[in-house]
């Protein structure tokens, strides 16, 4: 049975006009959704985000199995961002049972994310959310129109896709990171190949950027619950603690963990989660504002003399700190990549024993923070597991901003107030896929 609202209006008020409005199919998104809201004389009675995918059941299917599947098996539950489910089930896995990585191989952890941001940024920023702010539906459209900018947006992305597979085994839903490390080292000389093209890398992202920015992007700011992890040594990416921007603090991931609620409605199979009755924003804007100082040097350059002030609360600026984020990427890998060669002796797998016990691992993903959790018993074999992630966690927050932006749409035509709201809601960079895991 489709998906029932109910919208709350003064039945008492002679006058009442409501105006509902419900687009069946968003496009260019990971999975499949609708939207349907209403207005009420002119004011917001609700807007929905409706999830469109059957249940999938992975926390229920992987309890009984051994730890060592965990990685292989969640990395399923997406094929944009395997990668952050692989190394957040690897985390959630060690801290567990107590394993420590050594320094070559947390790199090389780093490295792969990065390599995932990259990908996943520059297809969703150019080839899903730019067609929305130059108005054009038909991506072979974009590609006629826009043929060096599309060239320049898939020689970005090329390099991320590579390098996931060569630290990664494959290019999609890795094999070679696994708990403890790492099966199989990766090709030193190729790995100094991928070194020597990110000063033109660079130099190319920064090109797409520029170009982004001085579209028409829409004005609109909605102050939000702002979250992203932090860490006093680096733009936090791999690790640190989740940071409240409005509120200026850090909460260690296990205190933010229990203090998140998820709810499933009865008729979606997502779940949404809220941090004591929060919704948040996540993501790279999200990580921008709570990090922009620590970006590394072109990246702040770039940022920098978009004069915007920070913290920037408009979302659709999402998509220019996803541009932003892929230059600091580059310029991360380029020093990770050179700080792993240094190393002599690398020791890229460690010694552990199984252990009953239960551990959480937290990762930016590209749409923002990931959670996982696992119990095992004394065989390492699974009893509960529990994912939280980005979709999941922001889809409230969305809607939130959704509630505030339809009434600055009314007088358009019915196709550009339609294109609007997908605007806003691509510019997010929802994955429903994740999202009904």
């Amino acid at each position: 049975m489709a998906a029932q609202i109910v919208y709350h209006y003064y039945k008492n008020k002679v006058n009442t006009i409501m105006k509902r409005i419900r687009i069946n199919h968003i496009a260019k998104t990971e999975g499949h959704m609708s939207f349907v809201g209403a207005l009420l004389d002119g004011d917001l009675a609700q807007a929905r985000i409706e999830t469109e995918e059957g249940a999938r059941l992975f926390e229920g299917m992987v309890v009984g199995r051994p730890y060592y599947q965990m990685p292989v098996i969640v990395a399923r539950i997406c094929g944009v961002c395997p990668i952050v489910h692989n190394l957040g089930a690897i985390k959630a896995i060690e801290n567990a049972f107590e394993v420590k990585p050594t320094k070559a191989i947390i790199l090389l952890r780093k490295i792969l994310e990065l390599a995932q941001l990259i990908h996943s940024h520059t297809l969703h920023m150019y080839f899903l959310s730019f067609p929305d702010i130059v108005g054009i539906s038909n991506n072979t459209n974009l590609v006629s129109q826009y043929p060096k900018q599309s060239q320049l947006a898939l020689e970005v992305r090329d390099w991320g896709v590579k390098m996931a597979k060569l630290i990664g085994g494959r290019t999609v839903h890795p094999i070679n990171s696994v708990v403890g490390g790492f099966n199989v080292a990766p090709d030193e000389e190729k790995l100094k190949d991928f070194l020597d093209q990110i000063p033109q890398l660079i130099k190319l992202s920064a090109k797409l950027f520029d170009f982004l920015k001085n579209q028409d992007i829409p004005e609109f700011r909605n102050p939000s619950n702002y979250l992203a992890l932090k860490s006093d040594k680096e733009y936090a990416i791999y690790d640190g603690k989740v940071y409240f921007l409005d509120e200026k603090k850090k909460k260690d991931p296990k205190l933010f963990y229990s203090d998140v609620d998820e709810e499933s409605l009865p008729y979606e199979s997502v779940k949404r989660a809220y941090h004591i009755d929060q919704p948040m924003m996540l993501g790279a804007l999200a990580r921008l504002n709570c990090n922009h100082q620590q970006l590394n040097k072109v990246a702040k350059k770039n940022w920098n003399e978009l004069r915007i002030k920070m913290p920037d609360y408009n979302p659709f600026h999402n998509i220019l700190a996803q541009a932003v984020e892929v230059i600091h990427c580059y310029e991360e890998c380029q020093k990770l990549i050179q700080q792993y060669l240094k190393i002599k002796n690398k020791n890229l797998k460690v010694d552990f024993n199984p252990t009953a016990g239960e551990g959480i691992g937290v990762i930016e993903a590209p749409r923002g923070l990931l959670f996982h959790y696992y119990k095992f018993d004394k065989d390492g074999n699974v009893k509960d597991c529990n994912i939280m992630t980005p979709t999941c966690l922001f889809i409230a927050n969305l809607e939130q901003d959704l509630e505030k932006f339809l009434p600055t749409l009314q007088g358009l035509p019915e196709k550009k107030r339609d294109l609007m709201i997908k605007t806003l809601i691509r510019a997010y960079d929802p994955c429903i896929s994740c999202a009904t895991h």
